[in-house]
């Protein structure tokens, strides 16, 4: 009979439990295992990929993803291993980069970018942002068949006489379909809009939208240069 090997060991300062058995500074864990800690938080090390979980949090772990379930984790990415929380899947995409997830409730996720840039993916492996360095963003994962999406970027030309926008927020590029486009090439607009499911986006695009609504959006900037020249020409 051959024994099942480990994906890797856990360490902690205090006590912590796998699989429901209370641990005492070090274990070994295998794939599948649930990890839950107490007050102290537990690292796991798994291949080249060091994953924090903070006090009371909970998590199943495996070979290449670690499956969030309640609380904070933090990976520092050197591999492939993911984090997974609600539907989301989020990978650090620098070398020895830090990335913090924190999972509130039951949908309500918070990535953080401490250290590198971080990806942050759907249940389908598509892109929903890119996250840089020291930048978080907040998430609360729609059901898959929500595909209305709001979008706000420059409008800019791609091959073949089609339009593309990068979200300022997300900074997921979208090709974006609908009349009126080429007046707004560009300018900062504000994208209202459904994805088309099946739709094959222009090369550097992630997904196609048929705009709905799309109207300018004035930087606060030159709204005030604008305003000041109103109240001297008064």
């Amino acid at each position: 009979m051959g024994a099942t090997s480990s994906i890797g060991v856990v360490k902690s300062t205090g006590d912590f439990r796998v699989g429901g058995a209370i641990v005492h500074n070090n274990g070994t864990l295998f794939d599948g295992d649930m990890v839950e800690t107490t007050l102290a938080r537990s690292v796991l090390q798994l291949n080249d990929t060091q994953v924090t979980l903070l006090p009371n949090s909970r998590a199943r772990v495996y070979r290449d993803c670690t499956v969030l379930e309640q609380g904070s984790g933090m990976i520092r990415e050197s591999g492939n291993h993911t984090i997974q929380a609600a539907s989301l899947q989020i990978a650090a995409t620098e070398k020895n980069s830090l990335v913090q997830v924190d999972l509130t409730g039951l949908k309500n996720v918070t990535v953080f970018a401490k250290d590198g840039a971080a990806t942050v993916r759907n249940s389908d492996g598509v892109l929903v942002a890119s996250i840089h360095p020291g930048m978080a963003l907040a998430f609360t994962p729609q059901a898959a068949a929500a595909n209305a999406v709001k979008i706000t970027g420059i409008v800019r030309t791609a091959p073949g006489g089609k339009f593309v926008v990068t979200d300022q927020t997300t900074n997921v590029t979208f090709e974006v379909r609908g009349t009126d486009l080429k007046d707004s090439v560009d300018k900062r607009v504000e994208i209202s809009g459904t994805l088309l499911a099946g739709a094959t986006p222009v090369s550097g695009a992630t997904r196609v939208v048929q705009v709905s609504s799309n109207k300018d959006v004035v930087a606060a900037g030159a709204a005030g240069a604008a305003a000041a020249g109103a109240g001297a020409a008064a």
